[in-house]
């Protein structure tokens, strides 16, 4: 039987529930303990966050902690998967490397670009690896709606704009969504997801500019970018604390049709030239969901030896850089040069 790295999990609140439930069918790894300081958490089977409910799960086996004290004491982890609110993701990935386990971390990858150059000095300096869990990345469907501008499916891309958007951050059990000082806001909670995506799809722009807005963090609560890239095209976004429900959607509008991102979609409407209108087609892209996707990617090249690629915390560190550009952009009304 192949070996399994055994992973902690740390932070089991609404994002924790969402990793935990994911390992029930790793191949190369299992979850063996749990660390969290609300002893609350351990009778919850399910948790929520923005865009639902986590699946249900069995905590049979798994150990549960209440510090990472306690973890580090009882238990000797190849992998720890952090899951705590953004401005600690920081702190306990140092800590964790500098005990010897490689780290998943969920995003935001750090608070502060200076938080995460830390991050990646200590991975050097210790020899360990880790990766943010930037899930997009592993998503089927976005990873088919990016391969049709990689390929030029359709011509150049012309335009581009994503949505993603949800009520005001959670309630009462986890309050540092709302402070800013610990979450970046829907800035960086939320709108990092297109952010990073776009760097992932095209790399960093050479400028950005935005609008935002606070309401309820006194970060930004709402935001609408634009990003300035060398190929020409029209790229933004927008994301926002401040709706009724949940929503997301990417479009992009090439050549000779325009793609539409929906839920597990990829919408395909190509002008018909001779009688008007448009034609569409609907594609259902299948497969494991990208929480699943980055947990299997990371334990698979760390039992390979194969260097995590798809989301180097490089890379990840770039998109932190891009968020605080676009804070700047709103703060000062004037577009940032990157």
């Amino acid at each position: 039987m192949n070996r399994k790295l055994k992973v902690a999990l740390i932070g089991f609140g609404g994002m924790g529930h969402f990793h935990a439930t994911q390992y029930a069918d790793q191949k190369n790894c299992k979850l063996i303990a749990i660390v969290d300081h609300c002893p609350k958490r351990f009778t919850e089977l399910s948790a929520s966050i923005n865009l639902g409910k986590s699946e249900d799960m069995s905590l049979k086996g798994i150990k549960q902690y209440a510090t990472y004290e306690d973890l580090v004491a009882n238990e000797k982890p190849d992998v720890l998967d952090i899951c705590l609110p953004g401005h600690l993701h920081a702190e306990y990935a140092i800590r964790a490397m500098q005990d010897g386990m490689d780290v998943i971390c969920e995003k935001p990858m750090a608070r502060t670009v200076a938080q995460a150059d830390q991050m990646l000095k200590t991975a050097k300096a210790t020899g360990r690896h880790f990766m943010i869990a930037q899930c997009l990345r592993f998503s089927p469907v976005y990873n088919a709606f990016r391969d049709i501008y990689r390929k030029k499916t359709y011509g150049k891309l012309l335009r581009i704009h994503s949505m993603r958007l949800s009520g005001a951050a959670y309630g009462s059990e986890e309050p540092w969504y709302r402070d800013a000082k610990k979450s970046g806001g829907a800035l960086l909670d939320l709108h990092l997801h297109d952010v990073d995506f776009y760097n992932y799809m095209f790399g960093v722009p050479a400028a950005v500019s935005a609008v935002g807005v606070t309401r309820v963090s006194g970060g930004i609560d709402d935001v609408l970018s634009a990003f300035t890239y060398p190929d020409g095209f029209y790229a933004s976004a927008e994301a926002s604390w401040l709706r009724a429900g949940w929503f997301c959607n990417a479009v992009a509008i090439y050549e000779k049709a325009t793609v539409t991102l929906a839920g597990d979609d990829i919408v395909v409407a190509k002008t018909n030239k001779t009688c008007g209108g448009a034609t569409e087609t609907r594609k259902t892209i299948k497969g494991k969901n990208g929480y699943w996707g980055e947990i299997d990617y990371f334990t698979g090249c760390l039992l390979t030896g194969r260097k995590p690629i798809q989301c180097l915390p490089e890379s990840t560190r770039e998109s932190i850089r891009i968020c605080e550009a676009l804070e700047r952009a709103i703060r000062t009304g004037r577009s940032v040069k990157l």
